[in-house]
């Protein structure tokens, strides 16, 4: 009996339905029902994961430590529901979870009888299915961190075994993309593997061409045959689950072998993503960085207010300086016009003249001098990369 007939099984003696998740709270299998799905199953099933706050009530709950059915409360519009853990040579290797229907706030008995008797054959299975995945990611993994080796004779060679062995298509041009939390995280975060197992699937689903992608270290690695979408790249961040994640993509490079260098480009977009999201929104490709190509490798982590040109430190030290250092860098990126500049932040030309004659009395120089103007353009943005401007 295979995962998908037990979960199945186990919708008809509890009475609604069921979703088996693996330890990490990804979707293993759903039973089908003929009721209707209530939006959070349905979020669950299209994300392939459970929610946020499901993952954040489990871990509240401490199901990972119980040997029953614990009963997590209704919370907005989401039921109540029950919850068991899974175990298998004293580990706990998945969840079974269904909607409480029960009248009182505690589970059925006979819930507890269907579940243990389903128990070892599902944890079982389980951890068949946990080593076969391991198994199947060794091999990318491996030939992906080879890849990326600094080793030329390395690259060439997993370039090779990647192209004859189909785990990559052959194709004119390949890219490089790497996922990583926004805020590094003390350990791998599971939105990392989520996020390159959303992405083969979208591949897959486009495209008859193959990608491979693996985690590794601190980092989800995908290579492409083809040049990165910017839109499917933002459109797989918005998805549930992937909300933590920022993404860099690199640009094409002609041989598989030398998709190190995209790779490399990846990680800098990546930064830039995460120093200004306001600007990049959750991903960032190296075609579009600009400036931010060379400025996003200065050591931005060590940098201080003091760094900064004088005119800009006194800007952003100034009473109101982060809303005119923000009317300044718009006005310095319409380059100097004032008609465009007033039009992009909504306001009258009057009011655009008061805030430059204020900041030209703030910062003691000429704004008509364009070297004046360069230090601003530049001292601003590496201020922004560098976390040193408030939000406003």
């Amino acid at each position: 009996m295979s995962l998908d007939d037990m979960v199945q099984t186990l919708a008809e003696q509890l009475g609604g339905p069921v979703v088996l998740y693996d330890a990490d709270l990804n979707l293993v299998a759903f039973s089908v029902h003929g009721d209707d799905v209530d939006e959070a199953r349905r979020s669950v099933i299209l994300s392939r994961r459970a929610s946020v706050r499901a993952q954040e009530m489990i871990a509240a709950y401490q199901v990972r430590k119980a040997r029953s059915l614990v009963r997590l409360p209704p919370h907005g519009e989401t039921p109540a529901r029950i919850v068991y853990p899974v175990w298998h040579a004293g580990h706990v290797l998945g969840y079974v979870a269904y909607i409480d229907k029960g009248p009182d706030k505690e589970p059925r008995p006979q819930h507890q009888r269907f579940l243990s008797k389903a128990e070892p054959e599902i944890g079982a299975m389980l951890a068949l299915r946990a080593l076969q995945r391991r198994q199947s990611s060794d091999e990318p993994r491996r030939l992906l961190s080879e890849l990326l080796s600094e080793v030329s004779a390395t690259r060439e060679a997993a370039a090779a075994e990647l192209l004859e062995t189909g785990l990559v298509s052959s194709a004119a041009r390949y890219s490089a993309m790497v996922f990583r939390p926004a805020q590094q995280p003390t350990r791998t975060s599971g939105a990392v593997r989520l996020a390159i197992e959303q992405a083969l699937s979208m591949i897959v689903r486009s495209t008859s061409l193959k990608a491979c992608g693996a985690v590794l270290g601190d980092e989800g690695v995908l290579v492409i045959p083809r040049p990165v979408n910017p839109e499917r790249l933002a459109n797989l961040l918005s998805r549930p689950g992937l909300e933590s994640l920022r993404a860099g993509a690199g640009g094409p490079r002609e041989s598989l072998a030398l998709v190190r260098e995209s790779h490399r480009e990846a990680v800098m977009a990546w930064r830039a993503a995460t120093a200004d999201p306001a600007g990049y929104g959750t991903s960032a490709r190296w075609e579009d960085l600009g400036i931010d190509r060379l400025l996003i490798q200065l050591p931005l982590d060590s940098l201080a207010m003091e760094d900064l040109p004088v005119a800009v430190r006194r800007l952003l030290q100034a009473r109101s300086g982060g809303k005119l250092a923000d009317t300044l860098e718009a006005y310095l990126d319409h380059g100097a016009d004032a008609q465009a500049t007033a039009r992009h932040l909504v306001i009258h030309r009057s009011t655009l003249y008061y805030r430059l004659g204020r900041i030209n009395d703030i910062i003691r120089c000429d704004l008509a001098d364009g070297r004046v103007r360069r230090e601003l353009h530049t001292g601003l943005r590496v201020a922004t990369l560098a976390g040193l401007r408030a939000t406003t």
